[in-house]
């Protein structure tokens, strides 16, 4: 009999104000409390609940197998799904607080990280169908500035697994300059994505057609690290995708082998960033960033695309640097 790869405990974690989150704690089936070396949390943006990660905790821990160390938690916020409190209160620090110490009071010191953090200040949290068992979650911070009646439109990958207050204002930034800005943390659309099947490049596709068709622009895709793969490889499908901002670490993104069909498709990215054509193309080397990206790897993937495109070695990306590599593309793609 085959040893199933994942177990789910539910309890309740109790706040500082006396109130009980509702949390479900995914782990491998063979794993025991002392044998835990890392735990991750999912935190689900405020109004959702932890059904929106749940697939992704499990997705995550089953690639570990049964005898993995690492697990995963979701959890509903306060107000939410079926955790106690007044749907009006939004003190998500008590929350995350008291995640916290639940995790040290049963586990000691671990490696431990929240994926994602609850709440935006500016954006809106959607989630968009896609097909049977795949959905994607997207943060909309719509144009303020905007000069024009219907604004251009720009896809924000985060690096895997955390869309973060930095992502935050970069968003905030640029749809303050006039765009319309999608953004999202491309793990947990893939973990989705991939529960059916793995995924290759023509499933992707798939998905990548339908989201298009949801969007009012054909928009401009900026990866960054470790999500700049499926920037470039979002690009190579449609050309319905202006152009793309490919940052940091790319290749690496694409060979996790629980998402990726990798043994029976090819995602080299060489082979794909030439099909851009002649929609801009901009790669960027974060220099001193451990996923900034490897200078030769980076050179040969440049090498392979095609006016007009531009290599940038910078130290810090932030919304400065992308509002002026923005007006670039779009002085291109007019």
């Amino acid at each position: 009999m085959n040893t199933p790869p994942y177990v789910e405990e539910n309890f309740g974690i109790l706040t500082d104000d006396n109130l009980y989150l509702d949390a479900i704690l995914v782990k491998p089936t063979l794993l025991t409390d002392d044998k835990l070396r890392v735990l991750r949390v999912w935190v689900p943006k405020y109004p959702l609940t932890k059904s929106s990660v749940i697939t992704c905790a499990r997705q995550e821990v089953k690639s570990y197998g049964s005898h993995g160390y690492i697990a995963h938690l979701v959890f509903d916020l306060r107000g939410t799904g079926d955790s106690d409190g007044d749907p009006t209160s939004l003190n998500f620090k008590l929350d995350l607080n008291a995640v916290a110490a639940w995790a040290e009071e049963r586990f000691g010191k671990i490696n431990f990280g929240f994926l994602g953090t609850p709440q935006m200040r500016d954006g809106r949290v959607n989630v968009w169908p896609l097909r049977s068992g795949a959905v994607m979650e997207t943060y909309y911070y719509p144009a303020t500035g905007a000069k024009m009646l219907i604004p251009p439109s720009i896809v924000y990958f985060s690096t895997y697994g955390h869309f973060g207050r930095s992502d935050e204002k970069i968003c905030q930034t640029l749809a303050s300059e006039g765009y319309d800005v999608y953004g999202l943390d491309p793990l947990r659309y893939l973990l989705h994505a991939s529960v059916r099947e793995r995924l290759t490049p023509d499933l992707l596709w798939e998905d990548l057609s339908v989201f298009l068709q949801m969007l009012p622009q054909k928009p401009v895709v900026i990866g960054q690290p470790m999500s700049a793969g499926l920037a470039v490889l979002w690009g190579a499908g449609s050309e319905q995708v202006r152009a793309v901002v490919a940052i940091g670490r790319a290749q690496a993104g694409l060979q996790l082998n629980h998402i990726f069909a990798t043994d029976t498709s090819d995602f080299t990215l060489g082979q794909y960033v030439g099909r851009m054509g002649e929609r801009p193309f901009v790669l960027v080397r974060q220099a001193g960033h451990p996923l900034g990206g490897e200078d030769s790897e980076m050179a040969a993937l440049f090498a392979q695309s095609q006016e007009p495109h531009r290599y940038e070695i910078i130290n810090e990306v932030n919304a400065a640097f992308l509002s002026q590599v923005m007006g670039w593309i779009q002085a291109r793609s007019s």
